[in-house]
């Protein structure tokens, strides 16, 4: 994971459409304020496309956090899917929907942050199209809702915005181009080191057998 995030698996058998992670970012320190974001997000596979997505996120961190009640100020939702171009499947790198591009519900008295951003990483140095190369494309959106807490509501919206957005933006592009480069190494390492394609496969069987222990200790309603 990027910047020393890390991501765990959360059992939960009530998803049913896909796996859900707890993703934890390091802490971000602005003047005393220190604040740790941590998104729960689902993950599901499909058979041309993978969707990660969220509207669920909350902040822990200094007590101001508590005092404010920052986490009942803002709405969250992000969604990237990632597609791939390889010799034998072609999918379009274009995957928002309608429903992707609808705004989240305007109170009128949110800030509005919106930024989405495409990023593509190649599987092999070849470039000539005529030559057979592979490409896997993320596209991410990210929609933010937030009703500033003083003292920074005194500062005008527009600057607030377009601050907020710009922060956006750079965090986005930087932290994207990193997981979809490490994702390119690790698939190049997967398809060439049959060693590391058993020990991954190892690490799925061990993780089959913990869900159905899981389900086995459910008592029956």
């Amino acid at each position: 994971m990027p910047l020393g995030s890390s991501l765990t698996k959360i059992d939960n058998n009530e998803v049913y459409k896909g796996e859900e992670f707890e993703l934890v970012v390091p802490e971000i320190t602005f003047f005393n304020l220190t604040l740790q974001p941590v998104v729960l997000c689902t993950v599901q596979p499909m058979e041309d496309q993978v969707v990660i997505f969220s509207d669920n996120c909350y902040l822990r961190g200094s007590s101001f956090i508590e005092k404010t009640r920052l986490n009942e100020r803002f709405d969250f939702r992000v969604r990237c899917t990632l597609t791939w171009y390889d010799e034998q499947n072609l999918v379009a790198a274009d995957v928002l929907s309608e429903e992707d591009e609808s705004d989240i519900e305007d109170t009128g008295r949110k800030n509005k942050f919106r930024f989405r951003n495409k990023e593509n990483s190649e599987l092999d140095d070849e470039t000539d199209c005529s030559i057979t190369s592979s490409t896997i494309t993320a596209t991410t959106s990210i929609d933010v809702a937030v009703d500033v807490p003083r003292p920074f509501s005194s500062i005008p919206k527009f600057i607030v915005e377009r601050t907020g957005n710009a922060a956006m933006k750079l965090s986005l592009k930087y932290i994207q181009a990193n997981f979809v480069r490490n994702l390119a190494n690790d698939y190049e390492k997967w398809s060439t080191d049959e060693e590391y394609r058993s020990y991954r496969a190892s690490l799925s069987s061990k993780e089959e057998e913990e869900a159905e222990c899981v389900a086995e200790s459910q008592p029956f309603v």
